[in-house]
C-alpha cells in the first residue's frame, strides 16, 4: 500500500502475534516532514481495506536514531499489574507527553484493564439466541442517539439519549432481547467482569513482574534538556507512589548520564592536554 510514494526507497516489517511494525525508508536527502505527510495521506485511506478487527495503522512521531531519553519502571508488592498499568495509562503517560520535547512513551508489561463478556453456550441455547444476535445487541449498548428536539419561539434544543454502560454491573442490566413475555438481559447469558487484555509482552525489574516505560524524545530534541524536564515532572508523583506502596525505579537507563560523563572526561582531557603543552613549551623556551 505504500508503494509509489515519492522518495520511498524500501520498506521492512516486523510482526508478532497481535502487533506489526512497518518501517518506511526514504531518500536521506528528502524532506522528512514532507515524507511523513505523504505517508499519513496514504494510510488515511487504508482502514477500509484492512480485515475486520484490525486497527487503523498509526504513524509514530518522528524521532532520532538515539531517541530514548529515559527508561523508568514501576513495581509493587501491594498493587497488582492491572492497577499499575491503569495508573500509568491515565496519569503518568499524559503528564509525560505534556513535557516539551517528548514524542511518545513506550510501555512494556502490566495488565491492560478491560471489561470482558464471557458467554455461556448452555444459556444461549436455552434462551434460543445466537452468538451473532448477542454481538449485534452488545455493540449497540451505550451508543449516544438523537431523540429529536424541542423548540420554542426562538430556540431549538436537541435531545440525546446517553446510556453509556461502562461497568460490569451496568452491562449485566443491558437488554439483549425483549418480548411480551419476558426481557432477556446480558447478565442472564454471560459472565461479565473486569479482566486483563491478552498480553503481547512482559517486563521484569530485578526478577519481579513490573512495568517499564521508555520515554522517547522528539526529532532534534536536546536529550539533556528533555531528560531534566521529564525527571522534574516525575517528582510530582512521588507522594502518590509512597502512599500506594509503589516502588519507582527512576534510572533504569539514562543516556544523559553518559553524555555528562563524556563531556566531563573530554574537559578533563583537554585540560590535561593543555597543561602538557604548556609544560613542553616552557621547557623548550627555558632552554
Amino acid at each position: 500500500s505504500l508503494s509509489g510514494l515519492m522518495g520511498l526507497q524500501f520498506t521492512r516489517s516486523e510482526s508478532i502475534q497481535g502487533l506489526s511494525i512497518v518501517t518506511a525508508i526514504f531518500d536521506e536527502h528528502s524532506d522528512i516532514y514532507r515524507n511523513r505527510q505523504l505517508l499519513t495521506e496514504r494510510l488515511s485511506g487504508l482502514s477500509s481495506q484492512l480485515p475486520k478487527g484490525v486497527h487503523t495503522p498509526i504513524p509514530v512521531p518522528l524521532t532520532s536514531s538515539s531517541a530514548t531519553v529515559l527508561t523508568i519502571g514501576l513495581s509493587s508488592t501491594d498493587k497488582d499489574l492491572m492497577h499499575l498499568r491503569s495508573l500509568v495509562d491515565t496519569m503518568l503517560v499524559p503528564r509525560l507527553l505534556s513535557v516539551h520535547g517528548v514524542a511518545y512513551v513506550n510501555i512494556f508489561g502490566g495488565d491492560i484493564k478491560q471489561v470482558q463478556i464471557q458467554l455461556d453456550p448452555v444459556k444461549l441455547q436455552y434462551h434460543n439466541i445466537s452468538f451473532t444476535e448477542v454481538i449485534d445487541a452488545a455493540s449497540k449498548i451505550g451508543k449516544i442517539q438523537g431523540s429529536g428536539f424541542i423548540e420554542n419561539s426562538n430556540q431549538r434544543f436537541t435531545l440525546q439519549v446517553t446510556g453509556l454502560a461502562s461497568t460490569p454491573e451496568q452491562l449485566r442490566k443491558s437488554i439483549i432481547k425483549h418480548s411480551n413475555e419476558s426481557t432477556l438481559l446480558l447478565g442472564d447469558i454471560a459472565n461479565i467482569q473486569y479482566a486483563a487484555e491478552p498480553a503481547i509482552g512482559a517486563a521484569q525489574i530485578m526478577g519481579k513482574p513490573s512495568i517499564v516505560m521508555m520515554v522517547i524524545g522528539q526529532y532534534n530534541a536536546n536529550t539533556l534538556t528533555v531528560s531534566d524536564a521529564v525527571e522534574q515532572a516525575l517528582t510530582e508523583f512521588e507522594p502518590l507512589f509512597a502512599e500506594q506502596g509503589i516502588d519507582f525505579h527512576a534510572h533504569l537507563f539514562k543516556p544523559a548520564d553518559y553524555i555528562k560523563t563524556s563531556v566531563s572526561n573530554l574537559s578533563s582531557h583537554l585540560l590535561l592536554g593543555g597543561l602538557f603543552v604548556l609544560i613542553i613549551l616552557y621547557l623548550f623556551l627555558y632552554n
